[in-house]
């Protein structure tokens, strides 16, 4: 009775941990990095130190720890702030997915979609609250000015308003009525419209179109393919006329492409007006004129990249940066082409890993769609945000791991009833 006791006492302390987490991950703004990478290393050692028979359950992760190791080949002449902040970069993936697990342990998939939408709503109401008092009103003309005073916001707004819209199956059992769940999805879509972050703008395209095509096939089986074809190009056309558009996010959205690869740079100028681009062209040029040792495995942590053209800021001056936009760039000097190896590795490996889970089990494709959105997102935003190595991406990566942790535990649940 006493064990009994003992066990349920510390199985409530590990739910409000794992709570906690969450709410912090998806609730707490877009300055915090520092103070997420720590919370999701602490909670994930707590985890693993008390349940270290699940580490046989983490194999997946392995890319990733190759990964890690393969940075912490350190050169001499590093700032030991640059190592440390490689360290904390390499470490949040695999925090994060440990995170993931584990809340699967202790989450229904129905509870985790619920605190999921009801952290990202805290959060879009905090941000109302920050534009309010910044500009004394909550009706801002210019998302502008919202982006570059409060910040670009977590992607938990993006996947509270996909959850509420395409996963409200799992939800339909709270006691909760249409008008908030329709009050869920204009509060979030408004915050999401403050950030003027293209790349949230393409995350939450990147949920949408997968699970509007699960959702159509399910429903609709062979007519769901031309219903999602007719909404893909009515999305394609919108996405057309908001790009044509004269306003400041329409001008962002088309200097994208610029933004992201390499070009020619003239002058200081097209520096500063094309900055991701640049990180990405010196990073390459320090690659390629790496030997191949230094090209096959990078220059490990603590490395930074020299610039052309200094970083003028009002009280300093940047001459090397340590890390860059480019999330493959970054990969590239720290751990080489082995190291963009491992990461595309680790995201291949729970493609197909949950594609296999998943296949023949319809109650099962949801949450694959989920795993497979998720991969997207993160990956997709390697080109711009640092991808998942990023503090305000980490909630992604913890929703990839308690998606595949379910697809791999609800399958071997089937295999040994067959047995």
């Amino acid at each position: 009775m006493e064990n009994s006791k003992v066990t349920s006492v510390s199985r409530c302390v590990d739910y409000w941990i794992l709570i906690l987490c969450l709410f912090m991950l998806a609730a707490v703004g877009y300055g915090f990095q520092i103070a997420r990478f720590i919370l999701l290393d602490l909670v994930a050692c707590y985890f693993v130190c008390k349940n270290l028979r699940e580490l046989k359950n983490l194999k997946v992760l392995i890319p990733l720890v190759f990964l890690l190791i393969l940075g912490m080949r350190v050169s001499t002449g590093y700032q030991m702030t640059h190592i440390i902040r490689d360290y904390a970069y390499f470490l949040c993936p695999i925090s994060a997915f440990i995170v993931g697990h584990f809340a699967y342990k202790y989450l229904s998939l129905k509870k985790f979609l619920l605190i999921t939408v009801l952290f990202g709503t805290i959060y879009s109401l905090h941000y109302f609250l920050q534009v309010t008092l910044e500009f004394n009103t909550l009706f801002v003309a210019d998302a502008e000015d919202t982006r570059y005073t409060i910040g670009t916001g977590t992607p938990s707004p993006i996947l509270a308003v996909v959850f509420v819209i395409l996963g409200k199956q799992y939800l339909k059992d709270f006691k909760i009525s249409n008008l908030y769940w329709f009050l869920f999805i204009v509060i979030n879509c408004v915050t999401v419209y403050f950030f003027a972050s293209r790349v949230y703008y393409f995350t939450l395209l990147l949920f949408l179109i997968p699970l509007l095509y699960y959702n159509f096939i399910q429903k609709y089986r062979r007519l769901g393919n031309y219903l999602f074809v007719i909404i893909l190009v009515g999305l394609v056309g919108v996405l057309v006329v908001l790009v044509n558009g004269n306003n400041f996010l329409a001008e962002k959205m088309r200097n994208s492409m610029t933004e992201m690869f390499i070009q020619s740079f003239d002058d200081y100028d097209s520096v500063i007006h094309n900055w991701r681009a640049y990180e990405l062209f010196e990073a390459i040029r320090a690659f390629v004129s790496a030997d191949s040792f230094h090209k096959l495995i990078g220059f490990g942590f603590g490395k930074t990249i020299y610039l052309e053209y200094e970083l003028l800021m009002p009280l300093l001056t940047i001459s090397d940066i340590p890390i860059f936009h480019n999330g493959f760039a970054y990969l590239l000097i720290k751990t080489g082409l082995i190291g963009i190896s491992l990461a595309l590795l680790f995201s291949c490996m729970l493609f197909y890993k949950g594609y296999i889970y998943a296949k023949g089990n319809k109650d099962l494709k949801f949450v694959f769609f989920l795993l497979f959105s998720s991969l997207l997102s993160f990956n997709f935003s390697m080109l711009v945000v640092n991808g998942f190595f990023s503090g305000e991406s980490c909630y992604l990566v913890v929703l990839a791991g308690y998606t595949y942790s379910m697809l791999e535990n609800e399958y071997k649940k089937t295999q040994s009833e067959i047995v």
